[in-house]
């Protein structure tokens, strides 16, 4: 599950950089992905038991 995750953050956050370079950092395609990442890093900083993350 942990290295899944990790993997899937490594994917969306070079999407969010390409993505960002090619739309800009305001677009809503960015945003978005942005946002997904965000939930990932979260769910995988809840695996880790790092405080500060966000339950849903």
């Amino acid at each position: 599950m942990k290295r899944k995750l990790e993997d899937e953050i490594e994917s969306a956050r070079k999407e969010l950089i390409t993505i960002a370079k090619q739309k800009g950092l305001s677009s809503m395609e960015t945003l978005q992905i942005s946002k997904a990442l965000d939930c990932l890093i979260n769910e995988y900083n809840s695996l880790e038991g790092i405080p500060g993350h966000f339950e849903r």
